[in-house]
């Protein structure tokens, strides 16, 4: 590992000009977070606080029948949702991202205006609004969805314009498509970029990179689920198709896909999901590893992992723009691996997105990690 990541912190300083020519067009939240702690209790000076989520599962549980409060700490009120924080990490590390969301309409909530410079907002809608409540091995989201869920294709055309939507997908590098799980209309707004944008400017086979997060999707039903899979097998016609998933999400597509529970190791999980798509490219990620899978081979890399993060909300965002930009570069995918867990480790380590030169630097000063 020495030398890889030595070897890939050269590399990195060698490209970094790629990525300032490329350009990302994302979609399609936007929410406004408050993120907190949840305190267990406290004593004198010294505050507890549920540190794992199964802890905060049984307190709950044990209370069953009677009713009880708990106090937080907030940690910061900021711009949330998977397309301003992937878009931030994305403009971060130095490249040009066009929005597409729920950012404020018809102007822009100052809640975005922390976002890194490079990227630049084509709104649709007032941004919904989340809670996020820490723990040490993940986070409770609790979001209120607001215009998002009544936003459809025909609105967002409407408000951003289908020129400007044309154009916006057309002269960029990478399409990405995030959050899919949350927005009721999201599949009505991906046959709409299949059937409105993408034949517009590109024929079949042009290989246009298009990475796809889909979120959490546990309140989707198996129907819903299966036609995603259906829909990424159209933009595959079109685009390269990356698919990027923690390991619940990987739970939850596998259980679909095969009618039963799935492997508990992850690697096992990633390979039997990449069997059944049609994606040029599967990447499954957790707090301690993530794998790639293409029909070549599979590429591991275990992650820079912290037992003490100063933020987890955002974790996967970070990593998925650390994926994408590491593909924009050019990069193997075993480095593109690697890369990405970085960000995100510096991520969470800092409560910042990092920009290039601090990836440079962490694999500079700590290549035998």
């Amino acid at each position: 590992m020495i030398n890889q990541l030595s070897n890939l912190a050269d590399t990195l300083k060698q490209r970094e000009h790629l990525l300032a020519a490329k350009k990302v067009t994302i979609g399609f939240d936007g929410f406004i977070d408050t993120i907190a702690k949840i305190i267990h209790n406290k004593e004198e000076q010294s505050i507890a606080f549920f540190n794992r989520i199964k802890e905060f599962g049984n307190y709950i549980l044990e209370k069953e029948g009677s009713s009880f409060s708990l106090e937080l700490q907030e940690i910061s009120v900021r711009h949330g949702g998977n397309m301003p924080i992937t878009a931030n990490a994305l403009g971060q590390l130095g490249i040009q991202v066009n929005c597409i969301g729920a950012t404020g309409y018809p102007r822009i909530h100052p809640a975005f205006e922390s976002i890194s410079p490079n990227c630049s907002f084509y709104s649709f809608a007032e941004p919904g609004t989340s809670a996020a409540y820490e723990f040490n091995d993940g986070k409770i989201f609790l979001a209120s969805m607001g215009k998002l869920n009544s936003t459809g294709w025909n609105e967002i055309k409407s408000r951003v314009g289908l020129d400007t939507l044309i154009q916006l997908y057309k002269e960029c590098d990478l399409i990405s498509i995030v959050n899919w799980s949350e927005i009721d209309l999201s599949s009505e707004i991906w046959k709409g970029i299949l059937k409105d944008i993408l034949p517009a400017y590109t024929g079949p086979h042009k290989k246009q990179i298009a990475f796809f997060d889909l979120s959490d999707c546990s309140k989707r039903t198996g129907k819903e689920i299966s036609e995603v899979f259906s829909l990424l097998e159209e933009f595959s016609l079109y685009t390269k198709v990356i698919l990027s998933v923690n390991r619940n999400e990987a739970r939850l597509l596998h259980k679909v896909l095969y009618k039963k529970d799935s492997h508990d190791d992850l690697a096992q999980l990633g390979q039997s999901i990449f069997q059944k798509l049609q994606t040029n490219t599967l990447v499954v990620h957790s707090s301690k590893e993530a794998i790639a899978y293409n029909n070549e081979e599979m590429f591991k890399a275990g992650s820079f992992f912290t037992e003490t993060p100063v933020i987890s909300t955002g974790a996967g965002d970070n990593f998925n723009a650390g994926f994408c930009a590491a593909q924009l570069s050019a990069l193997d995918m075993q480095s593109s691996v690697i890369f990405a867990n970085a960000v995100s480790g510096l991520y969470i380590r800092t409560g910042a997105s990092p920009m290039l030169k601090d990836v440079i630097r962490f694999f500079e000063t700590n290549p035998d990690y």
